[in-house]
C-alpha cells in the first residue's frame, strides 16, 4: 500500500467518477483503474462497486476512506510542524554554559530572541561538566572557554572561537591603585579581595596563574553572586577580578576597572557544538542573534571565525 495510491483513492471517493478523478489526479483513467485494482487486490476486497459507468464506495471502501483522512490530516500536520520548525515558530532549544558570566551573557539575548521567536521553548543549562551535557545528549550547542589541554577533536566536538577575554582589576574610584594604568597580579592578591568560590570558572583563571607564579590567593569574602559583589566592591569593602565583559554589564560611577599585568589574565570565549548532532534552525537563529549582539560591542571575533559561523548557519 503506497500513500499514492491512497491519494488516488482518496480523490476516487469524492469524484465517484474514475474519467474525474483521473482528470483531477491528472493521470490517465487506465492508469488510475490499475492502481485501484492493485490495491483491492492487496487488501483482498473490493472498494468499490461498478455499476456501470457509477461507482459506489463499498463498507470496506468506507473504512479505508476514514482512515485515509485521518492518515493525510496527519501527514499535512507533520508537514505544517516542520515547517514551523524551519522557521523557528516553534520547537525547543537548549544552550549549555558555564555557571557565571557565561550564562550571563547567553542570558543577556533572551528577550530579544523571544520577542522575535516567542513559540520557541529555550532552556540555558548552566553546568560545570559541559562535555557531560554533550554526552547525554541534553544541548543543541554550549558556549564555554577553551580548555587548552582538552581533545576537542576526540570528543567529536567542533570548536569556533568567539572572542577572547580579559580578566580586570575592580576597585572603588577611590582605591589608592585607581590612578595606575595596569596593576600587577601580585600586588592585587595582596589586597582585601571579594571574588568568586573556586568552583567558578573565574575563580580557576585566577587560582592557576596564582598556583604558577607560587602565589596565594586569600580573599576577604566569596560569592557566587554577580550582584553582590559590584555592590560590595561600591562600598569599597574590598577590591575584585572578574571579566571585562560583566564589568560592561554593571556600569557604575563608584568603580573603576583596570588592565592587569604579570601575567595578564585572558582567557578564550568559544562555540561548541557535536559534528554528527544536527543543529536546528532555532539554535542557529539564537546563534545568529547572539553573533551580531557580540558586533556591536567591543568584543573581535575573528574574520575566521566569523567565516566558520557563517558555514555553520547556511548548513542543511
Amino acid at each position: 500500500m503506497e500513500i499514492r495510491q491512497l491519494e488516488y483513492f482518496l480523490i476516487l471517493c469524492r469524484e465517484l467518477h474514475f474519467t474525474k478523478a483521473a482528470e483531477k489526479l491528472n493521470i490517465s483513467q487506465p492508469t488510475l483503474s490499475h492502481q485501484i485494482k492493485v490495491l483491492e487486490n492487496e487488501l483482498g476486497i473490493p472498494l468499490f462497486d461498478r455499476l456501470g459507468k457509477k461507482i459506489a464506495i463499498t463498507d470496506a471502501g468506507k473504512i479505508l476512506y476514514e482512515q485515509c483522512t485521518h492518515i493525510f490530516r496527519a501527514i499535512d500536520n507533520t508537514t505544517n510542524q516542520i515547517i514551523e520548525l524551519k522557521e523557528v515558530k516553534a520547537g525547543k532549544l537548549v544552550i549549555g554554559t558555564l555557571p557565571g558570566e557565561l550564562t550571563n551573557l547567553v542570558s543577556d539575548y533572551l528577550l530579544d530572541y523571544h520577542l522575535e521567536y516567542p513559540d520557541v521553548q529555550v532552556c540555558i543549562n548552566s553546568s560545570d561538566d559541559v562535555l557531560k551535557q554533550f554526552k547525554d545528549n541534553k544541548i543543541d550547542f554550549a558556549i564555554s572557554y577553551k580548555q587548552e589541554y582538552f581533545d576537542y577533536e576526540e570528543e567529536q566536538l567542533k570548536i569556533i572561537p568567539l572572542f577572547t577575554e580579559e580578566l580586570r582589576f575592580v576597585a572603588h574610584s577611590n582605591h589608592p591603585l585607581a590612578a595606575s594604568n595596569t596593576i600587577p597580579f601580585q600586588d592585587i592578591l595582596e589586597l582585601p579581595l571579594i571574588l568568586f568560590p573556586t568552583i567558578h570558572q573565574c575563580r580557576k583563571v585566577i587560582d592557576s596563574a596564582a598556583h604558577k607564579e607560587k602565589l596565594h590567593v586569600k580573599p576577604k569574602i566569596e560569592t557566587a553572586s554577580i550582584d553582590a559583589i559590584f555592590k560590595l566592591v561600591e562600598q569599597n569593602v574590598g577590591a575584585t577580578i572578574i571579566s571585562k565583559t560583566l564589568c560592561n554589564l554593571h556600569p557604575s560611577t563608584a568603580i573603576c576597572e583596570r588592565p592587569i599585568c604579570n601575567p595578564p589574565l585572558i582567557r578564550e570565549i568559544v562555540l561548541l557544538y557535536r559534528k554528527d548532532k544536527f543543529i536546528n534552525f532555532a539554535a542557529k537563529a539564537f546563534i545568529h542573534l547572539m553573533v551580531e549582539g557580540l558586533e556591536n560591542t567591543e568584543l573581535s571575533i575573528s574574520e575566521n571565525s566569523k567565516w566558520l559561523i557563517q558555514t555553520l548557519l547556511k548548513s542543511p
